[in-house]
């Protein structure tokens, strides 16, 4: 007689194990989490972030897509102020003062829109010099020198 192969024991069910989440989500959620005396406040989205920052740019400055997404806690997330401006129906949003890097206007020269954000920003006192704005002088928040500005740049 042949000696009969054993059985692998059978195994046992798997039981629910905890919901895997990636370093990047978990980073994501404590981004958008808020502590406040111990207390865990519920996030906000990011649209809601970009809006209200957007809201805290003083009258006669001007900020870039950039500089709101840095405001907003979304770092290098430019296009997605954009975005949300583009997309969002909040009344009395100063969407006026959000211009490029560059210190353009975004819009095509010579379009209604474009007409419409110089006037707003023209209104509320800020220059334009050969179609762009200083940026070092109405940007808002005011940003440091750069280590190279400090060191060659004029006084």
């Amino acid at each position: 007689m042949a000696a009969r192969a054993a059985k692998a024991p059978k195994k046992a069910p798997r039981k629910a194990s905890k919901k895997v989440t990636s370093r990047s989500t978990k980073r994501a959620a404590q981004r958008n989490t808020t502590r406040k005396r111990g207390l865990v406040i519920a996030p906000q989205s990011d649209a809601a972030r970009i809006i209200a920052a957007v809201k805290r740019i003083p009258r006669g400055r001007v900020c870039t897509y950039g500089n709101v997404a840095d405001v907003a806690g979304l770092p290098r997330r430019a296009r997605l102020v954009g975005t949300v401006l583009r997309n969002t129906s909040v009344r009395g949003l100063p969407w006026f003062r959000v211009i490029n890097a560059s210190g353009r206007i975004s819009f095509p020269q010579g379009s209604d829109a474009y007409a419409r954000q110089r006037k707003h920003l023209e209104g509320e006192g800020v220059d334009f010099v050969g179609g762009r704005v200083d940026l070092k002088r109405y940007g808002w928040p005011p940003r440091d020198k750069m280590l190279d500005e400090l060191l060659w740049g004029p006084g």
